[in-house]
């Protein structure tokens, strides 16, 4: 019964650029944790554009900004080239190690940390389990998924009607707009 629960995440919101970071800052949010690919960029895309460089540089003001990504160092260093942001690549989420990186880099507690990605499975099952605020967001480009990512995506089907069915008002306030955005 807990695995359910750990997949549930705090909240939904469609994109990053619909997250409200000034209430996060509000709450002692001091690091954002995001993963890269469909969460920032879809996986056919090989860098930040201009409008992920600056809003995450934006972001540098007031927050610890780590890329906390499973796939490869040649990947995220790309995708990142020229941006200035700290990353963990093959961070081997859900495990916690990569979360306990990032949390040492930017000198953040559980409770000061935000884990921001697009998976049931990887992203939110992994900071909830490590405890920290996990924000769901629609992937970028769902269609890009690579076959580790399309296995995950099943499973995470099976997940979701478990919680619908286990906890259908967590699964209305936080699950249910995720599942009808990716119904398309």
């Amino acid at each position: 019964m807990a695995f359910y629960q750990k997949c549930i995440p705090h909240r939904y919101d469609v994109s990053i650029f619909d997250i409200d970071y000034k209430t996060l800052k509000k709450q002692g949010i001091k690091a954002l944790f995001f993963d890269l690919d469909n969460t920032i960029i879809g996986y056919d895309q090989v860098t930040l554009n201009e409008q992920h460089h600056a809003f995450l540089a934006s972001l540098q003001n007031d927050f610890y900004v780590v890329i906390l990504s499973n796939t490869s160092f040649s990947r995220v260093s790309k995708a990142l080239e020229g941006f200035d942001v700290p990353f963990i690549y093959h961070a081997t989420k859900p495990l916690k190690r990569g979360f306990q990186k990032a949390l040492h880099l930017a000198s953040a507690t559980t409770k000061q940390a935000v884990m921001i990605g697009d998976q049931l499975m990887t992203d939110i099952y992994g900071a909830n389990r490590m405890n920290m605020v996990t924000i769901l967001v629609r992937s970028v480009k769902r269609k890009s998924d690579r076959w580790m990512t399309k296995m995950n995506r099943i499973f995470e089907r099976h997940v979701l009607k478990r919680i619908q069915k286990k906890y259908p008002e967590l699964y209305l306030e936080r699950l249910k707009d995720y599942v009808d955005d990716h119904a398309v």
